[in-house]
């Protein structure tokens, strides 16, 4: 009676606090072992579709395999004459690809 009395209340016990801290201070000050270096390289393309319109269709759609995507784009705003504008007075590129180079380090 005497010993599951005593088990009941060891949780809220001085010990049993003490106990719980001294564990979570371990837990966190524990160093961090440094893990595998790597380098990792990928290609993502990306291509809009720019088609005669004033912007009333737009849409995206994206692939991922791996460490790399393809994202393709529509906006039909090839007319519209703030798109004029931002090239300088001329209709943007029908078909714009743009290829990125990602690289990941982890160190």
């Amino acid at each position: 009676a005497v010993l599951t009395e005593a088990v009941a209340t060891f949780d809220d016990s001085p010990a049993a606090k003490i106990k719980r801290m001294k564990k979570v201070t371990q837990v966190t000050s524990k160093e961090k072992k440094p893990g595998q270096r790597s380098l990792d390289f990928g290609l993502d393309l990306v291509a809009v579709l720019r088609p005669d319109g004033y912007g009333s269709l737009q849409g995206f759609a994206g692939y991922q395999l791996g460490g790399n995507s393809i994202t393709f784009g529509i906006h039909n705003d090839a007319d519209d004459p703030a798109t004029i504008a931002q090239f300088g007075g001329v209709r943007p590129p029908l078909l714009r690809i743009q290829p990125k180079l990602r690289v990941d380090v982890e160190m």
